[in-house]
């Protein structure tokens, strides 16, 4: 008679004597696949390679509009159009879908660099960030001291990104435009 032993969910170790048919009912009773040669030494659920990674929220891509419109309607627009979109600084496009979220949407939710990417591209081919200038501009520029993590970063885990109160108030300062020598806000009227 053949003779099988395994692990209840709860621990317990079980021993059983019987036809192949009990056997095998019995295991698939308790949620178990009869094993075969050296895996029945590995733990239950542990593949050798493949590494779990934490199933991240997605922002939608209505969410991901309703940021590009609010870009696009909000009081500032024509200031973030001229000193922001108009201009070649890359981080502070990276930056301004954050200040966005915080002024306009109340610092809601973070946003990764993919998401980033994504609002700068429907902002328009010219404005466009990678994902990978996005991290750049987020890790290794000056920017990087504007903005808060959710998480520490890792390789494969998405981490969301918001803007601290030191970003926001440099954010207003790009907006609102070049500054002359004494420090006051130069003003150019149309003529």
């Amino acid at each position: 008679m053949p003779k099988a032993s395994f692990t209840l969910p709860n621990g317990t170790v079980v021993t059983i004597d019987g036809t192949p048919a009990e056997v095998r009912s019995l295991l698939e009773f308790y949620g178990g696949k009869p094993e075969k040669g050296k895996r029945a030494a590995q733990k239950p659920g542990a593949k050798a390679g493949r590494r779990k990674f934490a199933v991240e929220k997605k922002i939608s891509p209505a969410r991901i509009a309703h940021i590009v419109n609010q870009i696009k309607s909000c009081p500032d627009a024509e200031a973030i159009e001229k000193n922001i979109l108009a201009k070649t600084h890359e981080a502070n496009r990276v930056l301004l879908p954050l200040y966005v979220i915080h002024e306009y949407m109340g610092n809601a939710f973070g946003i990764t660099t993919i998401e980033i990417s994504k609002v700068t591209a429907e902002l328009g081919a010219r404005v466009r960030v990678s994902r990978q200038a996005a991290l750049r501009a987020l890790v290794r520029s000056p920017a990087s001291r504007y903005v808060l993590t959710d998480k520490a970063r890792r390789r494969g885990i998405a981490t969301r990104y918001t803007l601290d109160a030191r970003g926001v108030q440099y954010m207003k300062t790009v907006i609102a435009g070049p500054h002359d020598e004494s420090g006051r806000q130069t003003i150019t009227r149309p003529v």
